[in-house]
């Protein structure tokens, strides 16, 4: 993982202040290992081995509850794509810079539902497989 710049601005950041120490610890740690696009995988499990991987008295039932905490204040989004749940940082970009042409993690635009908007993906159609109607597309000169 490449190395991350936190700016001294975080020490007066309101959102940062509602969290609690471990809250703080953990948003810390995630921005060390999300990818150039601020997402990363969201499974407890995996947080927990990255995030915290000497700590044995860490749970990955504490690890989901400060996740839903990120998530509660806005400094989080989390979606899911193919079953399998991801995060992103929601001030990423305004923060870092993005130097991946791609993603290593699906973004939310893939997600079959945002979870903390709950707002689902509806099937898109694609223009050119869609076939129109000519009597439809096609102007009447005669009107």
């Amino acid at each position: 993982m490449p190395n991350r710049i936190i700016k001294e601005s975080i020490c007066s950041s309101d959102s940062i202040d509602k969290l609690s120490w471990f809250e703080e610890v953990f948003f810390y740690r995630l921005i060390v290992n999300v990818d150039d696009y601020g997402r990363f995988d969201a499974r407890p499990a995996i947080l927990k081995a990255r995030l915290f991987p000497l700590k044995n008295s860490i749970t990955e039932k504490q690890i989901d509850q400060t996740l839903n905490r990120l998530v509660t204040v806005g400094m989080v989004s989390t979606y899911t794509v193919e079953d399998k749940p991801f995060l992103q940082l929601l001030s990423w970009a305004k923060h870092q810079t993005i130097r991946n042409i791609k993603s290593k993690y699906p973004g939310p635009d893939e997600a079959d539902c945002v979870q903390d908007k709950s707002v689902c993906k509806q099937l898109k159609s694609i223009e050119s497989k869609c076939s129109r109607n000519p009597i439809q597309s096609e102007s009447n000169p005669n009107t």
